[in-house]
């Protein structure tokens, strides 16, 4: 769990790159998406649900994004999108297209909805966190 906590670190390090992140905020983008991932392990572990895993995981990424960007006086963005990176069900795609390669549709058809929950659970999740930072208009 701790090699993928490292791994998840420098996955999310290295897209930052990829995002043009300010070199100084390389270390704060890796702690987002490595937090992130560890989370989704311990709930996985624990619960064995993708799907709620994706979420709870999807809610620390985004409120930890939130914190650092508040305490950084940065965009949220630098910090949520490559945060998210560790938790995108690329693999569920894969099996989704080698499902349909090899002509078992309703393996196909598995993968595809637990890929479009798991989808659907990181945009609730940072929803549900920006909803609870967004500022009232002034009046």
């Amino acid at each position: 769990m701790i090699i993928q906590g490292i791994s998840a670190f420098f996955a999310t390090a290295s897209f930052s790159i990829l995002f043009y992140l300010p070199k100084k905020y390389l270390i704060q983008s890796g702690v987002t998406g490595s937090v992130g991932w560890f989370i989704y392990l311990l709930v996985l572990k624990f619960n064995g649900d993708k799907v709620l895993a994706n979420f709870i995981a999807t809610l620390v990424v985004a409120l930890t994004s939130h914190i650092m960007a508040r305490v950084l006086k940065t965009p949220v963005t630098m910090f949520l999108i490559p945060g998210v990176i560790p938790l995108v069900p690329g693999a569920g795609m894969f099996q989704i297209v080698n499902s349909i390669i090899n002509n078992t549709m309703s393996q196909a058809s598995h993968y595809f909805f637990e890929t479009m929950q798991i989808t659907g659970a990181i945009a609730l999740g940072i929803f549900i966190i920006d909803t609870f930072f967004r500022r009232p208009a002034k009046r």
